[in-house]
């Protein structure tokens, strides 16, 4: 009986197929003050949420998701900052990278895939976008649709 759960348990614990997977895009570097990052959250194969981190240690800030918006014959959609900030942005895809801005066109910028396995030594990013297909692939999947 004892064997059982443990086996039971073990198979729960290292199961392969996560249900959580994230996509991260950037623009600048991880180590200067103007880096941005943009994480797309996925989790039980559906859309569950977008943040935003500007600068060095920066906390994330969960950005709302509202809706859909064709930009340039391209599928796009938004997303608001949290109140008390009115900030909105559109994302479009653009072959590997993501345009992000404002409708406005004050705000324009290119966010690239982040390979959140680089550098990372030994360890493995199991939830991460292996490559930049793969991101845009899931974006595709869950936030362009």
């Amino acid at each position: 009986m004892i064997k059982s759960i443990f086996l039971l348990l073990t198979l729960i614990l290292l199961r392969t197929d996560q249900d959580v997977k994230v996509i991260t895009y950037s623009t600048g570097r991880a180590d200067k003050d103007g880096y941005e990052s943009l994480s797309f959250w996925i989790k039980s194969n559906q859309r569950a949420y977008v943040s935003y981190a500007r600068g060095r240690e920066a906390d994330d800030v969960e950005l709302g998701w509202a809706g859909l918006d064709p930009q340039n014959n391209r599928k796009g959609f938004i997303v608001k900052f949290p109140a008390p900030d009115t900030l909105t942005w559109i994302i479009t895809p653009m072959d590997s990278t993501l345009n992000v801005g404002d409708r406005w066109g004050k705000c324009r910028k290119e966010f690239h895939w982040e390979n959140e396995n680089a550098g990372t030594g030994d360890s493995v990013c199991s939830i991460c976008a292996q490559n930049s297909k793969q991101a845009m692939s899931w974006l595709r999947k869950y936030f362009f649709q």
